[in-house]
């Protein structure tokens, strides 16, 4: 039987699941990812709310869309943006060089302009070393030039940071480093790296579409699916519980 009584409410109507994982021994703590709530804002607007940890609001997660209704299937839509990233790195080693050489340039060709950078280097953590920052200048070939022995501790270094100023005034920073995590040295960082500023980051936008269905006042979800992006997508998938129950107003 479809939840008419539901929909003779005024919006907004909330079904709530605060059922939480049984088996947090991996990581200690009550994690759970999944939506908590389901709320029809308006008559076409939703949002899904998650509470991972429910005690640090900085784990609260919130999903707006819109939504419709056919017969008993809840049709949920939302998006977001997928970027390409703003930058691409070459890597190679000059084993005669005692230095690191870092080449500026952008895809286009386009002309720099500014010579000033910020650089950090970022060590392994275990080393219990702090970031060092830089003010650095590019020579007129939009290069740096760093000498080995100008890095303090260079045998810990895992990354370097870099934090640079477009013409326009676009501001674009990022790790150069061949390992998985910026701070956790797995291998020595080639000393030979190309910066290209991609000008132009291509952009997507993917669709999510989570069907439900509504019986007895309670929502059940039925499938999720999204359009597939040319670019990489590291979006996490929503992940839902498996009946909400409407709820009741005090």
């Amino acid at each position: 039987m479809i939840g008419h009584s539901v929909f003779g409410q005024n919006t907004p109507i909330t079904f709530v699941n605060n059922e939480r994982v049984d088996d947090t021994s991996e990581i200690g703590l009550d994690w759970d990812e999944r939506i908590s709530e389901i709320t029809l804002k308006s008559q076409t607007e939703f949002v899904f709310r998650s509470f991972p940890m429910p005690s640090s609001c900085f784990s609260w997660r919130e999903y707006n869309g819109t939504w419709e209704r056919k017969n008993d299937t809840l049709i949920f839509t939302d998006h977001y943006e997928v970027v390409e990233n703003d930058a691409r790195f070459t890597f190679s080693n000059k084993i005669e060089n005692k230095f690191y050489l870092l080449i500026f340039r952008t895809d286009k060709n386009s002309k720099l302009s500014n010579k000033n950078v910020e650089i950090q280097f970022v060590y392994d953590y275990e080393a219990d070393l702090q970031v060092v920052k830089r003010k650095m200048e590019l020579d007129n070939n939009f290069d740096l030039k760093i000498p080995f022995s100008d890095i303090p501790n260079r045998k810990k270094l895992a990354s370097i940071r870099y934090e640079y100023s477009l013409p326009n005034g676009e501001k674009r920073y990022g790790y150069l480093t061949e390992n998985q995590t910026v701070n956790k040295k797995e291998s020595e960082l080639p000393n030979h790296i190309g910066i290209t500023f991609v000008e132009n980051p291509l952009k997507e936008t993917i669709y999510r579409i989570t069907k439900a269905i509504l019986a007895d006042n309670k929502i059940k979800i039925l499938s999720k699916q999204k359009n597939k992006s040319d670019l990489p997508d590291y979006t996490a998938e929503i992940k839902f519980k498996e009946v909400y129950n409407v709820k009741s107003k005090k």
